[in-house]
């Protein structure tokens, strides 16, 4: 071996030398230590598994994923002769298959929400990688890597609800939701993913679902929508309620730019597409009005959400028999709009108008729409607020007498300007609309009746210290600007009229607990105030309970159960889960058949000629029988008119939201009267009236009107006779019912026999040869008469001899006595009537 192969030995055993000297790195100290830390780190990481993540994942595994599948359906409400409504939904959503839904849109939806949908498991651990990367660059969390599938989770499960505020709670949740979209990866396909997320997610606008989106912004079909309206909704899913294209069409725009680039950059669109499509403005459709914006809808959902459950509700697919009848509906809601209309253009009104507020509101909207002003609450206190409406409201509520049943509801003027459902949840002062409970209270002893004569002089008002402490008692239910008082009135004259003084003098002597039993018994759950003033309707009490309380008058003293609005339901597989039966409706007494019956007869009257005599004279109302009571609150503030036939009964209510007077003299029954009449006129035809029958055990007595007292043959008074001139004399006197042992034996002393038509007697003079009446006659005027008990002549009569009535009996005008058919039987032993003699000639005596 030469040199240079000595040299090249001494070279490897050098390196062979320095390579034994170097010491391996897994060897050296420095990877001990980190390879205890990393086998820390790895125990501590199995460990945090154990005790936070495998619980987690324990509680995705109790989710039941038959849930997913349970999506509201809309429910269909029907009126009571089993007509179509409408329908209605807890969300607004009709779920579609989804081969209804276009291509482009599957593309667009999956560009922005989920771009590897197709190819991940469920969670996409590339794109929480990126999103990672992309907040730490932007410092914030800016970007987010749900799926679709983990959305769906997240939606279907209410996961949000797991989160507690805490930000552990947050990555919480994140991990549940990521261990059920695995789990719904696993059971569905991506086509059934796909039609599930798309029929249940929130589109902003109160549509919830891809179909209800389309219709809502965009008018058509889910299939019907191209590329662009497409992009446009899909952009809505990040935040629906402020990217809506109803209320914000640039911020809308500008996520449907966003979408139209996240398609760019998959290649679902080309860079022409892109730059056209981009270039565009969103469009939309004019919103429709929403049939399930009214306050008789949003009251059917309140029951049956009642009836069922909340969670049964949200599910829908019910079909809901209500009470409603549409033709009283419209001609309630037309009645409200007609009348307050006109009162609006009264001279001096002072208060905004209807119309004044739909300029306010039409102004507020294109200052929205210009950029005058940006809509609140989402940009601070300090911008443009909603006009609030100020205008004049009403409420109607008609219902069946026999099973409580709501024919008709009108809430307000407007659903939209306001929710508020004063049918049912205002409580206002009925005022004198309040005082027929007092006297059926009262009618229902004995010692009280409608002809008993009541003190009528004006009163101190601190006995019911009304509108203040001191002076004198107004009198405004008398629906007149100026009232007359008499000594004393009957307690009829006292309740058609609306007199306060008298009322009160009742209410004193009646007890205000009769009252209040009467009225709870009635239906009046709302308290009454412990003072005389509840006497006149001070105390706020419900329209809805109005309407029950004045239904016992029409049905011999008893109600219904209670007033509803939902007759039946069923379920979407046609089994009944709510009927009402026609057995269980037995009512609820609240008097007597003959309080009932006294009252009744008193609230005719009140429409005859009472407070409410203008509906005939002057508003139309039919030539049926009705009754009902007119009802004006002190000050002119809350105007009500409550009244019924023996089918149906209708209130309504009149006044502002923040209780103001209308203005001076604005009387009930020239505001709240006019709307009741033209209600009840449409309920003529479907809903005949009838005469309400007087009870059994009642009696009737003929009364004066003049003085109140049982009437005389000389009950008569004198009217001008247009037909023949001068004047005629007519019988002034009305029938009045009573209840046995009711005291009520005195009789007229305002007439004399120089009222009778001719002069003494029921016969005229010219009949029995009589003279006419002389100035004694007016001398004893106001003298009590002895009456005759019994005939004074016994046995037949062969001189047919004049006999005197011997008590009160209905004549006709001219006083001739009213012809009835009695009841006669075929007695064949009944002894032939006496032959009538001519009276004997004269005797002549001799001298």
């Amino acid at each position: 071996m030469g040199k240079k192969g000595n040299d090249y030995l001494d070279l490897i055993r050098k390196s062979g030398s320095n390579l034994r000297r170097r010491v391996p790195f897994f060897r050296r100290t420095w990877f001990g230590v980190l390879t205890i830390l990393f086998l820390v780190v790895g125990v501590a990481v199995l460990a945090v598994m154990l005790a936070v993540v495998r619980p987690l994942r324990e509680q995705a595994e109790l989710f039941d994923l038959d849930v997913v599948h349970k999506i509201e359906r809309a429910s269909i409400i029907f009126d009571r002769k089993g007509e179509e409504m409408g329908r209605i939904y807890v969300f607004n959503r009709t779920p579609v298959k989804i081969g209804l839904v276009p291509m482009h849109f599957i593309q667009a939806l999956t560009s922005e929400e989920d771009s590897r949908f197709f190819q991940h498991s469920g969670v996409d651990y590339i794109g929480i990688v990126r999103a990672m990367w992309l907040n730490y660059k932007a410092g914030s969390e800016t970007q987010g890597a749900s799926t679709i599938t983990q959305q769906l989770a997240r939606d279907a499960f209410k996961l949000k609800e797991l989160e507690t505020g805490q930000k552990s709670s947050r990555y919480k949740r994140k991990l549940v939701e990521a261990f059920l979209a695995e789990r719904i990866e696993n059971k569905f396909s991506k086509s059934e993913i796909l039609e599930l997320y798309l029929n249940r997610i929130y589109f902003g606008g109160g549509f919830y679902g891809v179909q209800a989106a389309a219709q809502g912004y965009f008018g058509k079909d889910v299939k019907d929508l191209d590329l662009l309206e497409s992009a446009t909704i899909c952009g809505i899913i990040k935040s629906p309620n402020n990217l809506q294209p109803l209320r914000f069409p640039d911020r809308c725009k500008k996520a449907r730019n966003h979408v139209l680039d996240r398609m760019h950059d998959d290649g679902f669109i080309t860079g022409e597409e892109h730059d056209k499509y981009s270039a565009e403005p969103v469009v939309t459709t004019t919103r429709a009005a929403d049939s399930r914006l009214t306050y008789v809808y949003e009251e059917v959902r309140q029951e049956v959400m009642k009836i069922v459950g909340d969670e049964a509700a949200q599910l829908g697919g019910f079909k809901i028999y209500t009470t409603i009848d549409r033709a009283l509906q419209k001609s309630a809601e037309d009645a409200v709009s007609k009348r307050l209309a006109e009162l609006e253009k009264r001279p001096g009104y002072i208060h905004q108008t209807y119309a004044q507020y739909r300029a306010l509101l039409d102004n507020y909207k294109k200052s929205i729409s210009a950029k005058e002003k940006k809509p609140s609450p989402e940009e601070g206190a300090t911008e443009m607020a909603r006009p609030q409406p100020e205008y004049l409201q009403a409420a109607v509520l008609m219902m069946d007498n026999h099973d409580g049943g709501i024919l008709a509801m009108v809430g307000g003027r407007n659903y939209l300007d306001s929710m508020y459902n004063r049918a049912v949840q205002s409580r206002r002062p009925a005022g004198t609309a309040f005082l027929p409970f007092l006297y059926a209270a009262a009618f229902q002893k004995p010692e009280y009746f409608p002809a008993l004569r009541i003190e009528d002089g004006p009163i101190d008002n601190r006995r019911v210290m009304i509108g203040g402490l001191t002076g004198i008692l107004g009198e405004w239910g008398t629906e007149q600007d100026e009232t007359k008082y008499a000594d004393t009135i009957t307690a009829r004259e006292a309740l058609l009229q609306s007199r306060n003084a008298a009322t009160v003098r009742l209410g004193e002597k009646v007890g205000l607990e009769s009252l209040k039993e009467l009225a709870q018994r009635a239906g009046i759950k709302s308290p009454l105030r412990d003072y005389a003033s509840s006497f006149l309707g001070t105390s706020e009490v419900r329209l809805d309970e109005m309407c029950l309380a004045y239904s016992a008058f029409a049905n011999g003293g008893k109600r219904p159960k209670e007033i509803r609005l939902v007759q039946r339901i069923t379920d979407k597989d046609g089994k009944v889960i709510h009927q009402i039966k026609e057995e269980a409706e037995d009512g609820v007494t609240v008097m007597d058949e003959i309080a009932a019956y006294q009252t009744h007869t008193c609230l005719v009257d009140v429409l005859k000629r009472g407070t409410g005599k203008p509906a005939y004279n002057e508003y139309g109302l039919g030539s049926f029988p009705a009754a009902g009571k007119t009802g004006t609150n002190y000050d002119f503030k809350d105007l009500w008119f409550v009244g019924y036939t023996s089918a149906i009964t209708c209130g309504v209510w009149c006044g502002f939201d923040q209780q103001k007077s209308i203005y001076t003299g604005a009387f009930s029954n020239r505001i709240a009267l006019p709307i009741w009449v033209d209600a009840m006129n449409a309920t003529k035809t479907d809903y005949k009236p009838e005469e309400i029958a007087p009870p059994q055990d009642a009696y009737f007595v003929e009364v004066c009107r003049k003085s109140g007292l049982r009437a005389t043959d000389a009950c008569y008074e004198k009217v001008p006779d247009p037909l023949h001139g001068g004047s005629r004399s007519v019988r002034d006197t009305q029938k009045e019912v009573l209840r046995r042992g009711s005291p009520f034996d005195q009789y007229c002393d305002q007439h004399s026999n120089a009222d009778i038509p001719g002069g003494l007697g029921a016969t005229r003079p010219e009949e029995v040869g009589m003279l006419p009446p002389s100035e004694t006659d007016h001398k004893l005027a106001g003298v009590e008469p002895i009456r005759m008990h019994s005939p004074a002549l016994l046995g037949i009569d062969p001189y047919n001899s004049v006999q005197p009535l011997l008590r009160a009996l209905p004549v006709n005008p001219d006083g001739t006595a009213i012809k009835r058919a009695l009841p006669v039987e075929d007695d064949q032993s009944a002894v032939p009537p006496p032959i009538k003699l001519q009276p004997p000639p004269p005797l002549k005596l001799e001298p």
